[in-house]
Formats: structure tokens, sequence, C-alpha cells
């Protein structure tokens, strides 16, 4: 084989290690860049893998999930795990153009066509020194206000309302006369 064959069958075989789909074994999350270990051909365990995230947004999934990993200059022992999926926990049906983000347990933030939706399997809570809400706001279920509350406009009530264990509302009398209509 000339020589020109041999440069051209090292930089094919280059090429074709630069990269690779993987099996995520193990995660760890503890350094400034989380690593893996990822599994890609038979036998072939690469242990301290990079895993690259984008700026602002960070995730720590289960291993087992599918890996696309590229090695500098086709080298396997310089990786970088570009992108992480687990189709055990992706959402599907989201409309074109729709966008959700997502974690193992059904939390759900998704930017759908018609609404931003938060599903929260647990508990939902948001922390600001102040919140501004410019909506109509419909709330289904209780609610409790602990901390000073003032209200400003017109207040239209249905059923009772009690202060301090007193009934106070429609139903209400004063000096022991007739219930008014």
């Amino acid at each position: 084989m000339n020589q020109v064959a041999r440069t051209l069958k090292q930089v094919q075989q280059r090429v074709m290690m630069a990269i690779a789909r993987g099996v995520v074994k193990a995660i760890s999350d503890g350094g400034k860049r989380q690593t893996v270990q990822v599994e890609l051909l038979k036998d072939e365990l690469r242990d301290g893998v990079e895993r690259m995230q984008n700026y602002g947004l960070t995730s720590h999934p289960h291993p087992g999930g599918d890996a696309a990993v590229v090695f500098v200059n086709g080298n396997r022992e310089q990786g970088i795990v570009l992108a992480f999926e687990n189709r055990q926990y992706r959402v599907v049906g989201l409309q074109q153009g729709e966008v959700c983000l997502y974690d193992d347990l059904g939390n759900r933030v998704s930017l759908l066509r018609e609404m931003v939706k938060i599903e929260a399997v647990q508990h939902l809570e948001a922390i600001a020194p102040t919140m501004k809400i410019v909506s109509a706001v419909t709330i289904e279920g209780s609610l409790t206000v602990d901390g000073p509350s003032t209200l400003t406009g017109d207040i239209e009530t249905t059923g009772t309302i009690t202060n301090n264990g007193k009934n106070i509302g429609s139903t209400h009398r004063h000096g022991g006369g007739p219930v008014p209509d």
C-alpha cells in the first residue's frame, strides 16, 4: 500500500472514530463540569467523559439514556458528550414550535401554542421580593393568605364570610333583627 493510501486510511479511521452513540452508565455531578461513564462500542467503556450543557440550563439525568459523543481528532481518550436523551421520560405530542422542560416525575413547563403551562406533581412555589400578575385570575381550589392584604375595588362574594369565627356574610344579623333579603 502506498503512502497516500495509508494516510487516507488513517484519516478515514479518525473520522469514523470522531462521533459515537452510546449508553450512559453513570453520572458524576459534583465538579465544575458533569462527567459520565458511557458505553460506546461493544466492551468500550469510557469513564470521566465531560458532558457539556448549555449556559443557564442544567440537568442530572438518570443513567440508561443515549448519548451523542464527539472525540477530538478521533482520539477516544478525549470525548465530550454533546447531547443526552432518555426515551423513557421524553415528552411526546408537542405541536411544531412548542417547547417543554420536563423531569422524570412529570413536572413540566410547556411553551404551547395557546398558553404557557406549568404542571407540578407535588408543589409549585414562586419566591420573589414582589410579584405582579397583570391578568384576570381564576383560582380553582382554596386560597390561604398569610400576611397583611389590601384589596382595592369592588368585592363580590357567594357563600359565607367569617371573621374571627363570626359570620359577617349576607346572613349576618345585628341586634337580633331579621336576615336581610
